[in-house]
């Protein structure tokens, strides 16, 4: 008798990350370096540009967003692990 089963292909278990997601971790490295860009402006010139002040309050911002995101990300598989 000749074995005729297909092979089942294997299921992904990584998840598609969104565009939102995406966005904001590019959004992280361009407020990182436009906060970094303008601190070393302000250190050249002598004094704080509010651009670095406020690049700073966006690069904080959303990295507790991107943070919050992937160790949802973390806990949402450790869940599904489990079962």
């Amino acid at each position: 008798m000749i074995e005729t089963t297909t092979p089942v292909p294997a299921r992904s278990t990584a998840r598609p990350t969104s565009t939102a997601r995406t966005a904001a971790e590019l959004f992280l490295g361009l407020s990182f370096l436009v906060t970094s860009l303008a601190g070393g402006y302000g250190i050249l010139v002598g004094g704080t540009p509010v651009i670095a002040q406020v690049g700073a309050v966006v690069f904080l911002v959303t990295l507790t967003c991107v943070l919050v995101s992937w160790f949802r990300e973390l806990d949402a598989d450790g869940a599904d692990s489990s079962r």
